[in-house]
């Protein structure tokens, strides 16, 4: 496993863009060391969601959230988690065309669908 160290800095660099979050430091309070890779435990925490629900998105049959088993662990690269995240940004209701959404389903159901 690569592991990254990185001095005890602020967590916003300036060097680092805002688009990039920073680091999950992972390990006991003395522990500096960073992962790209987290478990499920961790991710949790990192995203402050259940671990049931992390694996429902990884074992989705659409879109599922990237990941990988090694040795009988969930692994999830952080950057897939973050774009995943983005993926699934809630649109505002005004970006939403509900008279389109009406158009397709009628257009649906007046050809057999």
């Amino acid at each position: 496993m690569i592991r990254k160290s990185f001095d005890n800095g602020p967590q916003n660099s300036p060097h680092q863009s805002k688009d990039e979050s920073p680091p999950v430091r992972v390990g006991d309070g003395g522990d500096k060391t960073y992962r790209e890779w987290l478990s499920l435990r961790e991710l949790s925490v990192y995203a402050d969601i259940s671990d049931r629900t992390l694996r429902s998105w990884i074992y989705s049959p659409t879109d599922p959230l990237p990941a990988v088993k090694v040795s009988g662990k969930v692994l999830v690269r952080r950057s897939d988690f973050d774009r995943y995240l983005e993926r699934h940004r809630v649109k505002p209701l005004a970006a939403i065309d509900v008279d389109e959404i009406v158009r397709e389903v009628l257009g649906g159901a007046s050809n057999g669908r």
